[in-house]
């Protein structure tokens, strides 16, 4: 059973109509995760999985319908794996890691551990240098929420998920900055 804060995450973008929703694979068994990733993954990311295991692939389907935020989409535990070779060298994705969301040019949210100690949550943008973005899970989870609750994503006039990016940023400064 997933915490409260991804149901409430996944009622945000039902309450959107976000076509994602009627997509999202159902989660993994807890052995499979442990299985593909280590006994030491942590809880949060055991979790994030048994919630959701990337996204049913449909007929027609666009890269907006798959997205939990703009411009990113669930991976499933296998995907996430194979992912990681492409990232290989990367010092910030270290020691252990994995792909939660992931875009389609390569950009990813991965969370990073050691030794089952808690999972932060890196932004790997092509082109830029990776950067621990949260210091959990549940807070990048509480970000996006309240990107949904504020405006700072939100369904365009053509229907698109978008992302207002100064107040994007003034909620990222809240939350992740701790009012800084």
């Amino acid at each position: 059973m997933p915490s409260i804060y991804l149901e409430v995450f996944q009622n945000a973008l039902a309450s959107l109509g976000r076509p994602v929703v009627a997509v999202l694979a159902p989660g993994v068994p807890e052995a499979d995760v442990y299985a593909a990733l280590g006994d030491e993954t942590p809880d949060a990311v055991v979790e994030w999985f048994t919630w959701c295991n990337g996204v049913l692939d449909r007929p027609g389907q666009r890269n907006d319908d798959v997205a939990l935020i703009p411009g990113y989409a669930p991976v499933s535990i296998v995907d996430a794996v194979a992912l990681r070779a492409k990232y290989v060298g990367d010092g910030v994705l270290a020691p252990t890691w994995i792909p939660l969301l992931a875009g389609p040019s390569g950009d990813l949210f991965a969370a990073v551990w050691s030794h089952k100690a808690n999972a932060s949550v890196a932004g790997v943008l092509i082109g830029e240098p990776t950067e621990i973005e949260f210091d959990n899970i549940r807070q990048m989870v509480d970000f996006f929420i309240a990107c949904i609750e504020r405006g700072a994503f939100f369904v365009n006039e053509q229907q698109m998920w978008s992302v207002d990016p100064d107040l994007y940023d003034a909620v990222y400064a809240e939350i992740a900055s701790g009012g800084a």
